[in-house]
């Protein structure tokens, strides 16, 4: 439009500028060629480009040496698809303004596509007429693509993600910016990217699927659940229940729930689906009607040793152990006879935990006696046999286990077993246990750096974590795991000022880490202070994870400092029903029971409390002493 305005005016100039009173005007000529330019503009602008197209040749036989009409007759045919016509017409021309340059530079772009020696021409016409109007979002596309062709893929995210910037709602750049991510290995942010374009256009469905598949690789199941869930309509029952055991993965259980129900809602009799459900129940502290869910399905299948192992274990949890033994027993029957299968191995391992709830560490460890290859069962093995030591504190016995263990593991597995033989070798004052624990904290192996670091928590050794965890640093900048150990065990040492610092670097760095907001907000709730701040990171922690008992004790516990009784209580009353035999939580909501009035319930959970081990013990037994000692700690 500009260019014809610019003839049209040229036009005007040429007409004479007096005509004499009276006289008609004579029409005066054209100059050669510019009559057919303007019927070629006109012509394209009424999309008739042939005839255009014809116009534009006939003007440049007029007059060869006009530039305009050059660059006119590229741009139409750049548009066209005729890029190799394009770069003819103007290649050979020094003195093009810059939108002569422009179209030069996107015909170059588009020519390299079937003529790559010409890829360097075209960047570096790209990159000149960028200098002078770096916003250009045509350009800066035209750019991305040919870096992308030449391979030089990091300048053409680099391009790409400033080209987002001024587009941000694009699904088709989002999805190419994304794909290019994922050439250049950062799945991370090409998973974010994917989801971002995971809705509301034909192509969405891809990226949905793409960014899922990236979050389960990088382990992030609640991510992938979340994507797939977008948009989901209730009769797309593969994509629901794929949800469902994402987001059990994610150890989100009531949101699998919400999930599971809706297949359920549509197809009631469905196997597969009753059984994540009764399994959901469990995990979400709902054990009788998981029990009753899972009684339905045994009516069906009375030999399926999974299902039978299910009912056991939701049994122990609601302390029916003689029945869940039953169950038990009956499963291992049809499955002793293959004592190597994965099968009998998870019924080996359900019955060493099931005789740990029931406090029986000897029969524990006569379940994993069972299992005739210890590598089959992993890291699982090697925690319950250690625990069966711990609840005993029997140093030196379990000290023997884990050194008879180590040479049937390889892998994460062994290295677990090195660090709880160090951990015993802690705990009975055993001045080999450094000899043990030194090359784990040594290690360029993160994974056994952080087995180290874990050693020294469970040992409450908390001056030796902080140092190591420091120096781990060091070797693992930034590392997430490393540095929340290190502020947890600031925060046991009571600096509490460098432990607020190092979760606060934790979110600043990620706004949403569950575990970090939760542990600053708990930490701020349990000395009385910030009340405000930290029921807002308690709550962003319980949004992300509303099952996780730590995360609803800490919400119970912030409201209890606030005041609130009645939100304490139910938050705490929630907790517990996940976790009935953690004595903290059930200290906890005891205070706030004998606070509200109810002395007989809080006294009988403060001395369970007590039983079973829990913070500030000698507050807990201060309560029950003197009712009146409630929220004086």
């Amino acid at each position: 439009m500009l260019r014809r305005l610019i003839f049209i005016l040229l036009l005007m100039a040429l007409l004479p500028c007096e005509v004499r009173a009276g006289e008609p005007a004579e029409r005066t000529p054209l100059p050669a060629g510019l009559e057919d330019f303007l019927d070629a503009r006109l012509l394209e602008s009424e999309h008739r480009f042939s005839e255009a197209m014809e116009a534009y040749e006939r003007s440049m036989e007029s007059d060869p040496s006009v530039v305009e009409v050059r660059v006119g007759y590229a741009d139409l045919l750049l548009r066209l698809g005729m890029a190799d016509r394009a770069v003819a017409l103007l290649d050979d021309i020094d003195d093009l303004d810059w939108h002569g340059r422009r179209t030069l530079a996107l015909a170059l772009a588009q020519y390299s596509l079937t003529e790559p020696d010409r890829a360097e021409d075209a960047r570096a016409a790209l990159e000149d007429v960028l200098d002078e109007r770096e916003d250009d979002p045509n350009l800066l596309l035209a750019l991305g693509q040919l870096l992308h062709r030449m391979g030089r893929l990091a300048e053409a995210e680099s391009v790409i993600a400033e080209l987002r910037q001024t587009r941000p709602g694009s699904p088709q750049l989002i999805s190419y910016h994304a794909g290019l991510l994922l050439q250049l290995g950062r799945k991370e942010a090409a998973a974010e990217v994917f989801s971002q374009c995971a809705q509301g256009w034909p192509q969405a469905a891809q990226c949905r699927d793409t960014a899922a598949d990236l979050f389960v690789e990088l382990d992030r199941p609640g991510d992938a659940a979340d994507v797939l869930l977008i948009d989901v309509e209730d009769e797309d029952l593969d994509r629901l229940m794929r949800s469902a055991y994402l987001l059990w993965e994610a150890n989100r259980p009531s949101d699998a729930l919400k999930a599971v129900e809706r297949v359920l809602r549509q197809v009631p009799d469905s196997e597969r689906a009753r059984t994540l459900h009764a399994h959901l129940l469990s995990a979400t502290g709902r054990d009788a009607d998981a029990t009753a869910e899972f009684r339905a399905l045994l009516k069906k299948n009375p030999t399926d040793t999974d299902l039978q192992l299910s009912m056991a274990w939701s049994l122990a949890r609601s302390g029916e152990l003689d029945e869940a033994r039953r169950w038990l027993d009956r499963a291992w029957e049809q499955l002793a006879e293959n004592s190597g299968s994965e099968a009998a191995v998870q019924a080996a391992v359900t019955g060493a935990r099931l005789e740990l709830v029931a406090d029986n560490p000897l029969a524990a460890r006569d379940w994993l006696a069972r299992v005739a290859d210890p590598s089959d069962a992993g890291q699982d093995y090697v925690h319950l046999l250690a625990e069966s030591y711990r609840r005993v504190e029997d140093w030196s016995g379990g000290i023997a286990a884990m050194i008879r263990l180590q040479p049937k593991l390889a892998g994460d597995a062994r290295l677990a077993a090195e660090a709880i033989e160090a951990e015993f070798r802690l705990q009975s004052s055993d001045p080999r246990a450094w000899q043990r624990l030194r090359p784990l904290l040594d290690s360029d192996d993160r994974t056994a750096v952080l087995m180290g670091l874990q050693v020294l928590q469970s040992a409450e050794r908390w001056e030796d974590a902080a140092r190591e965890a420091s120096v781990a640093l060091e070797r693992f900048p930034g590392d997430r795991e490393v540095l929340f150990l290190r502020g947890a065990a600031l925060e046991r040492l009571g600096r509490f000022e460098d432990a607020e610092a190092a979760f606060l670097e934790l979110l600043d760095a990620n706004p949403d880490d569950a575990a970090a907001a939760n542990y600053l907000g708990y930490l701020w709730a349990d000395r009385d202070t910030r009340l405000d701040d930290a029921l807002e990171l308690i709550t962003i922690a319980v949004t992300a994870e509303p099952d996780n008992p730590a995360y609803l004790d800490s919400l119970g516990w912030v409201h209890y400092r606030r005041g609130d009784l009645a939100q304490a209580e139910y938050w705490l009353r929630r907790a517990v029903a996940l976790n009935d035999d953690d004595g903290t939580l059930l200290a906890h909501l005891g205070e706030v029971l004998v606070k509200s009035g109810q002395v007989d319930e809080g006294g009988r959970l403060l001395q369970l409390a007590l039983d079973l081990g829990c913070e500030n013990p000698t507050h807990v037994r201060s309560l029950i002493d003197d009712p009146g000692n409630a929220s004086s700690e």
